[in-house]
C-alpha cells in the first residue's frame, strides 16, 4: 500500500474532525468532520470555517473576522490553537477545540491549512458550568480569554465586560503592584503559582480572590481557578483585630498577667519590670518569684483553682520594680486547653501602696483614738434606734471616750449598748437625747450651749454649763461635749468687772469732761490776758515819727530781756521802712533796769547804727548809767543826753533841718 494510502487511511479514522482548507475554504473533510456538522461531506466542501459559526462568539468577537486572523496566521507558519462555537446546520452548537496548522507540500503549491476540531467533553463542559470556583484561561498579554459562568455570578459582570478589558484594571489599586509582582514569576521560569488580591464587583465593591495559575507556554495562555475567600479573609481580618484588641489589652494591662501550666512554671507574661529580662522568667515557677514564708498560699491557692475550677485569691510579698520587697494581691483563675491540658491565669496587683496606707490609717486611727481617749472633751458616737414605724425614736451609745463616761457618770463598759432614754439619772443624756433627735430628723449639725439642771435628789447641787457639738453620721450621730461651767463662771466675773471698770469709766468721764471745761475757761482767760499784754506792749513801746528821718521811742515803765526783743525788733523795722537817719531812745520813764536788758538796749543801738541810722539816747537815770558801765560797753556806739529836746534838737542841728515847735513840752 502506497504511502498515499496509508495517509488517507489514517485521515478518515481519525476521531477528531479533519478538515483540510486551501484559500480558507473547506477542500476535504473526513467522516468524524461530517458527523460533528451533522451533514454530508458534500455540504461540506467549499464552505468556510465562517460559515460554520454563528455571527458572534460567546466573548462577543466576531466570527468572520476572528477566524480570518487566526488563518492568515497560520498560513504564515504560526500554528493556531483556540476555543471556537461552531453552528450546525440542522441547529444547536459545538463546543470546540480548533488547531489550525500549514501542511508541508512538495509540489509548492498555495497553503494548504489542516484543521484539527475536537469537541469538548459535554460532562467536563457541564462541570466547568457549574463550577463554584471561578475558572479561566488568559492571554499572556494579561487579558481573559476564557471565563467560567460562576465570573457572572461571583462579581457582577458579564463575561464580555471581563473579556473586553485588562484583567489589571479590575484589581484593587493597592493590591496591583503586588499581583504583577507576583505574576513576573513566570518569567523566571515557574509554571504555578498562588497568591491573593481584591478584585473589582460591578456594584462597586471587591471581593477577595485566592488564585492558582499555571502557565502554558506551548499554547500562549495561563490557566487559572479563582476562589471567592471574602468570608474567609474577613474572618482573618476579625480575627487579626480581635488579636490585636486582646494582645493591646493583655499588655496594656496595668496588671502583670501570669500564665503557667499546672505545674505552676511560668508560660507567658505581660509586662516585666526593667531589671528583668522575658527570658529569665519564662520557664521557671511562680514560686521563684515569691518569698518563701508564702510558698505554702500559694500552692494552696493553685490547687484550689485545678481542682475546684473556682478563683482563688491570696496575698505575697515578691520583688518590685527596683528589686524591693512589694506587696501583691494575686487572683488565680483556670484557662481550659486542648484534652486535660489546663492553665492558669494569675492576675498580680501590686498593693504595697494600698498597703501601706492601710497601716498608715491603722496607725493615725490609732493616734486618733488616743488623742480622744485623752482629750479633756467628752466624745461619743451613737446609732439610731426605729419604732415599729421606722422613725428614729432613741439612740444607742457605741462608743465613747473616759471623759463621756465620766460626765456621764456611769462606767465606760455599762455605757456601751445603752439608750439615751434609759440614763434617767444623768441630766445631760435627756437634754442630749432630744438635741440628737433633732440633729437626726434635720440632716443639720447643731451647736449650742445649755445649763443643765440640778441632778435628781440634790436641788442644792448648782446647774452645769456644757457645750454640745453634734454631728449626722450615717445613721447616727457623732457627739462633743465640753463642761463650760468654769468658764462661765470667768465669763461671769469677767462681766461684773467690766461693769464696775464702765461706771468707773463713765465717772472718770465726767470729770475729764468738767476738768476740760475749767481747761478751756484757762485757756480764754490766757489768752485775754496775751492780747492785754500784746496791747499794753504796744502802748508801752510807741515809735514817733518826729519828722522826716527822725524815729522818737519813747520807753516807759519796766524793761525787761522780753520787752528789749520787741523793742529792738520793732524800732529796726521801722528804721527800714522809714528810711530814718536818726533814732531817739527816751529811757525818762525807765526807772532800774538789770544788766541784761541795758545789754539788750545797747544791742539795739549797735543795730541801728549797722542799719545806717545813729541811735541817740535820751533820760538815762543814774541807775542806768551805771549799768552801762558795769558792763563795760563802748558808749561811742551811741549818743546820749539829758533829755529828749536835747536830742531832737541834736538831730535837726545835724540834718539842716528847722526845729518844730514841741507841743508837749518835756518828758
Amino acid at each position: 500500500m502506497s504511502h498515499r494510502d496509508l495517509h488517507r487511511a489514517a485521515f478518515e479514522a481519525a476521531e477528531d474532525a479533519l478538515l483540510l482548507l486551501e484559500d480558507g475554504r473547506v477542500i476535504d473533510a473526513n467522516p468524524s468532520a461530517t458527523r460533528l456538522f451533522s451533514g454530508p461531506a458534500q455540504g461540506l466542501l467549499g464552505r468556510e470555517l465562517a460559515d460554520l459559526s454563528p455571527l458572534l462568539q460567546p466573548d462577543g468577537q466576531a466570527s468572520a473576522e476572528g477566524l480570518k486572523q487566526k488563518i492568515e496566521a497560520a498560513s504564515r507558519g504560526e500554528p493556531q490553537r483556540f476555543r471556537w462555537l461552531y453552528r450546525r446546520p440542522g441547529g444547536g452548537f459545538v463546543q470546540a477545540d480548533t488547531q489550525l496548522a500549514r501542511l508541508a507540500l512538495a509540489d509548492g503549491a498555495g497553503p494548504v491549512l489542516r484543521a484539527v476540531v475536537r469537541e469538548e467533553d459535554k460532562e467536563q463542559r457541564r462541570l466547568y458550568a457549574l463550577a463554584v470556583d471561578m475558572l479561566g484561561t488568559a492571554t499572556l498579554d494579561g487579558r481573559f480569554k476564557e471565563l467560567s459562568p460562576s465570573w457572572e455570578r461571583t462579581l457582577g459582570f458579564s463575561r464580555q465586560e471581563l473579556m473586553g478589558r485588562p484583567y489589571v484594571d479590575f484589581i484593587h489599586p493597592e493590591d496591583r503592584a503586588r499581583t504583577l509582582s507576583e505574576t513576573d514569576t513566570f518569567s523566571t521560569g515557574a509554571q504555578t503559582l498562588t497568591y491573593e488580591n481584591r478584585f473589582l464587583c460591578k456594584d462597586g465593591s471587591y471581593r477577595w480572590l485566592e488564585w492558582n495559575a499555571m502557565l502554558a507556554l506551548d499554547e500562549g495562555l495561563v490557566y487559572f481557578v479563582a476562589r471567592d475567600v471574602t468570608r474567609r479573609k474577613s474572618a482573618e481580618l476579625a480575627l487579626r483585630e480581635s488579636e490585636e484588641k486582646l494582645r493591646a489589652l493583655y499588655e496594656g494591662i496595668p496588671h502583670i498577667l501570669i500564665v503557667a501550666d499546672n505545674d505552676a512554671r511560668i508560660v507567658s507574661v505581660n509586662r516585666l519590670y526593667p531589671a528583668v529580662r522575658k527570658e529569665e522568667v519564662l520557664g521557671r515557677t511562680v514560686y521563684d518569684f515569691t518569698a518563701p514564708e508564702y510558698h505554702d498560699t500559694v500552692r494552696q491557692a493553685l490547687q484550689t483553682a485545678l481542682q475546684t475550677g473556682e478563683r482563688a485569691r491570696y496575698e505575697v510579698v515578691g520583688l518590685g520594680a527596683n528589686g524591693e520587697r512589694a506587696w501583691y494581691a494575686n487572683h488565680v483563675s483556670t484557662i481550659p486547653g486542648a484534652g486535660d491540658a489546663t492553665n492558669l491565669l494569675i492576675v498580680a496587683e501590686n498593693i504595697t501602696d494600698r498597703r501601706r496606707a492601710e497601716e498608715q490609717r491603722r496607725e493615725s486611727e490609732a493616734r486618733f483614738h488616743a488623742a480622744v481617749e485623752a482629750s479633756m472633751d467628752a466624745f461619743l458616737t451613737m446609732i439610731c434606734r426605729r419604732d415599729g414605724r421606722e422613725e428614729v425614736a432613741d439612740l444607742v451609745i457605741t462608743g465613747l471616750n473616759a471623759r463621756a463616761a465620766a460626765m456621764l457618770s456611769m462606767p465606760r463598759e455599762e455605757l456601751l449598748g445603752q439608750r439615751l432614754s434609759e440614763l434617767g439619772h444623768s441630766p445631760e443624756a435627756g437634754v442630749l437625747l432630744d438635741r440628737c433627735l433633732r440633729v437626726v430628723r434635720k440632716g443639720a449639725p447643731l451647736e449650742e450651749e445649755v445649763l443643765l439642771p440640778a441632778p435628781p435628789g440634790q436641788p442644792s447641787r448648782p446647774g452645769a454649763w456644757v457645750h454640745h457639738q453634734i454631728v449626722p453620721i450615717q445613721n447616727g450621730v457623732a457627739v462633743t461635749m465640753r463642761d463650760t461651767t468654769d468658764r462661765k463662771r470667768l465669763e461671769d466675773q469677767l462681766r461684773q468687772s467690766i461693769e464696775r471698770l464702765e461706771a468707773y469709766a463713765e465717772e472718770l468721764e465726767g470729770k475729764n469732761r468738767m476738768l476740760a471745761e475749767e481747761n478751756a475757761e484757762r485757756e480764754r482767760t490766757a489768752s485775754v490776758l496775751r492780747q492785754q499784754q500784746e496791747a499794753i506792749r504796744a502802748l508801752s513801746t510807741p515809735i514817733i515819727q518826729a519828722w522826716e528821718g527822725v524815729l522818737v521811742l519813747p520807753i516807759i515803765g519796766a524793761l525787761d530781756s522780753g520787752r528789749a526783743t520787741q523793742i529792738m525788733e520793732k524800732l529796726l523795722g521801722e528804721i527800714v521802712r522809714t528810711q530814718a537817719h536818726f533814732a531817739v531812745l527816751d529811757l525818762t520813764g525807765v526807772e532800774d533796769v538789770d544788766a541784761p536788758t541795758v545789754d539788750h538796749l545797747l544791742q539795739v543801738a549797735r543795730a541801728a547804727s549797722l542799719l545806717g541810722s545813729r541811735c541817740l539816747i535820751s533820760g538815762i537815770s543814774p541807775r542806768v548809767a551805771q549799768a552801762i558801765v558795769e558792763l563795760g560797753s563802748d558808749a561811742r556806739t551811741f549818743e546820749t543826753f539829758a533829755e529828749l529836746e536835747d536830742a531832737l534838737r541834736h538831730a535837726l542841728l545835724v540834718s539842716g533841718a528847722r526845729l518844730p515847735r514841741l507841743r508837749h513840752g518835756k518828758r
